[in-house]
């Protein structure tokens, strides 16, 4: 079970997600991805990013975990290492879990 988002339940989504995404709970694509929760490359995961700077100046990311937020067992963060940011695609942010 979700601690934020019970089986079943309807959530309202933001487009386009601005600013630092570190905690937040957001709608992620990955081509290359495979949710091991639910198949499929799309995924609701809390967000949370190591950056480094390069020689230039540059940031970039060396690690992006995308972790459940879940009481249950059994559930494991998507770790992506050493990527181009542009590799997902941010969809959306959770912004509100709507009343049953």
């Amino acid at each position: 079970m979700s601690r934020r988002i019970p089986d079943g339940a309807y959530c309202l989504f933001r487009h386009p997600v601005e600013g630092s995404r570190d905690g937040r709970v957001l709608l992620v694509e990955e081509e290359s991805l495979v949710d091991p929760d639910h198949g499929g490359r799309y995924t609701v995961k809390v967000y949370r990013s190591e950056r480094v700077a390069s020689d230039d100046g540059e940031w970039r990311h060396t690690e992006i975990r995308l972790e459940p937020d879940t009481d249950a067992s059994g559930y494991q963060p998507i770790v992506l290492r050493e990527m181009p940011e542009e590799a997902i695609r941010v969809i959306a942010e959770l912004i509100e879990v709507l009343p049953s």
